[in-house]
């Protein structure tokens, strides 16, 4: 037994010291992060190995909890704000809001890698562990906001992220956040001398080597395998710049519906086999069920709507077939109405003219365009419509095909508000909603219920040319942040269900900022994981072409600029079509759920060892002192 009397116990560093020493170390890790990350990470990816180590290292040298949780909050918090400003704009309350929400997860992997030290495992394990469960949370807790990992720094990096086909964008954070936890580890092993952990930490560098080794190796003979894809349809992606805004001054949807068109028809000179717009390009009701609808049966509301999407709807129709005269009667209507209502509507930026087509047409072609849809409800039924945002696809003759992709995974707050329909104990949550909807930025004060409602199924369409038939899907706007949901779109069921995607966003509410290479970055770690070329047709950018090797190609530029005003145009380009497999595809996140599962043991393990057994203890303690009272007393 220690003689404490002639060897006390080692003082605790002062609170001050800690505090310090916690602050500038996740301080130091939100600014190596933020720095590697998108739009930095062409020259700066490196950054992003070793940016978890200073946060890292003060977590496990602090002797007092409250110091590491409350700071690594803090200073998530900070990271957060920093690098989501791109949301300032949109919602300021729901920027904050979300800020604070993913945080938390700062002190949770801190909370993890603390138990883990305390049972003997060092951090050269527990951080990549802890770091990969808590981005995985971030993908499914409160709808998902798989929003800059860790990986997302190497997306420039096409050699270092082909293992993403095996365990996922999880897998390059799990090998990042190895290197970080080894330098993490040597530095608490110089600083305190201790051989506690040393034989850990050499193994870890033979493993980390290895590892990433064997990732580059992997990657340069999954690259090399050219013979496995092969060219497909060519694609016309259309981009143009219109900021969207919810106050005043706002250019009318008939204004940008013009310029896209008048795009079309300039990528349509060309000869491609599919033009693909953006999503919202049409911001009228054109769905079949709607224009079919006869004018007395729709809701006053939407009397305009109707109308306007009509002429949309004949528009896109003669823009797939190739005649461009009724195009120009709409604008020329358009025009007409403009004049009328401009003294009206001080507002709207309302052009004197919108462009004209060539009077002779051009040549057909499949037209996929993002546009409303709403379906009516019979009865009293709430609500009497249903809203979605979908993708509407025409053929060459001018027909709208009558199948459409509705948005699945919808984004809350900005496109539907929790509780409007749901109940909890019987309970009905629909004051919640409309509380919470007259917050939200696109409700003016709760008097309109804007929320749309989430499509049930992965549409898959086809498309023929060249002699072949081809499968292609159009996942929406964020929905390709989401791993699972692009895994579903192409691997559902296990086997290959599309043979391309055509993702159609709007990204025109971020004000040409970081969110745009952020949200491209998404987009190649899905092409790799999945084996699927994707082609992007975004509105304000980023638009292009991503090969299932996730290499970027053929971006709409402008003098070499992919961001920022006045980024318009148009690129054609074939989209690579691959015959390999994918493991994750097949299997899905086994790697991530394997992590979580593991610092699920880890936090389970500090509640059963702190609070569990600690009440235990105290209780026991309790007992012996009222029996030694009992005892004492006379």
């Amino acid at each position: 037994m220690r003689d404490t009397a002639r060897h006390p116990a080692p003082a605790a560093p002062a609170a001050t010291s800690e505090v310090l020493l916690n602050v500038l170390g996740a301080g130091l890790t939100a600014v190596l992060l933020s720095l590697a990350l998108p739009p930095w990470s062409r020259y700066t990816w490196p950054l992003a190995l070793v940016g978890l180590a200073p946060w890292a290292y003060a977590v496990c040298r602090t002797q007092r909890a409250w110091a590491v949780y409350w700071s690594s909050h803090l200073l998530g918090f900070a990271f957060f704000l920093v690098n989501l400003a791109w949301l300032m704009p949109v919602t300021g309350l729901g920027f904050v809001a979300l800020a604070a929400y993913l945080a938390i997860y700062w002190p949770a992997a801190a909370w993890g890698i603390r138990t883990a030290q305390r049972f003997g495992v060092s951090v050269v394990w527990s951080l990549p562990v802890v770091w990969v469960a808590c981005e995985y949370l971030r993908a499914w807790v409160m709808s998902g906001f798989p929003w800059l990992f860790i990986s997302h720094s190497f997306y420039l990096q096409p050699a270092l992220i082909q293992i993403s086909d095996l365990v996922g964008a999880y897998g390059v954070t799990f090998l990042a956040a190895m290197v970080s936890g080894v330098v993490a580890q040597q530095l608490l092993l110089l600083r305190t001398g201790a051989r506690r952990f040393r034989t850990q930490w050499r193994l870890g560098v033979l493993v980390t080597c290895l590892s990433w080794v064997g990732t580059v190796l992997y990657g340069y003979f999954r690259m090399t395998q050219v013979r496995a894809l092969e060219d497909g349809p060519r694609v016309a992606v259309i981009q143009h710049d219109f900021v969207q805004r919810t106050e005043p001054p706002i250019v009318p949807s008939e204004a940008v519906f013009a310029a896209y068109v008048a795009l079309g028809a300039q990528a349509a000179a060309e000869r491609p086999d599919l033009i693909v717009f953006p999503e919202t390009a049409s911001g009228g009701i054109q769905n079949l069920e709607f224009i079919n609808t006869p004018l007395h049966a729709v809701d006053e509301s939407d009397a305009g709507a109707y109308a306007r999407g009509l002429r949309m709807h004949r528009a896109t129709s003669a823009l797939a077939r190739g005649d461009y005269a009724p195009i120009n009667e709409v604008l020329s209507e358009w025009e007409a109405l403009f004049r009328r209502i401009a003294p009206h509507n001080p507002d709207y930026e309302l052009p004197e003219r919108l462009p004209r087509l060539p009077a002779e047409g051009g040549p057909p072609a499949t037209v996929v365009i993002g546009a409303l849809a709403l379906e009516t409800s019979a009865g009293e039924a709430y609500p009497k419509s249903k809203r979605f945002n979908s993708a509407l696809v025409y053929d060459p003759n001018g027909s709208q095909r009558p199948v459409r992709y509705d948005k699945n995974h919808l984004v809350p707050f900005g496109e539907f508000v929790p509780f409007r329909q749901q109940r909890f104990l019987g309970l009905d949550l629909h004051p919640l909603y409309r509380w919470l909807n007259s917050l939200s930025p696109f409700s003016q004060g709760g008097k309109i219920e804007y929320s749309l409602w989430p499509g049930s199924e992965l549409t898959v369409f086809d498309v023929e040319c060249g002699g072949g038939r081809y499968r292609f899907g159009t996942p929406i706007c964020y929905e390709g942040a989401m791993p699972y949901v692009i895994r579903d779109y192409v691997w559902g069921g296990g086997e290959r269900r599309v043979d391309f995607l055509l993702n159609i966003s709007n990204d025109g509410w971020f004000l040409h900022s970081s969110e745009l290479p952020q949200h491209l970055a998404a987009y190649v770690f899905r092409a790799v994981e999945n084996r699927v070329a994707i082609a992007r047709s975004v509105n304000t950018g980023i638009s292009g072409f991503v090969t299932p090797n996730g290499e970027i190609h053929d971006l709409v530029a402008d003098n070499g600029r992919t961001i920022g005003p006045g980024v318009v145009g148009y690129r054609i380009a074939r989209v690579k079509l691959d015959h390999r497999s994918s493991l994750y595809g097949r299997t899905g996140d086994w790697f991530a759920g394997a992590c979580l599962t593991l610092a699920g043991v880890a936090w389970a393990g500090a509640v059963v060892s702190r609070w569990v057994l600690g009440i235990r203890n105290r209780m026991a303690r309790w007992r012996r002192a009222t029996r030694n009272d009992h005892e004492t007393t006379p």
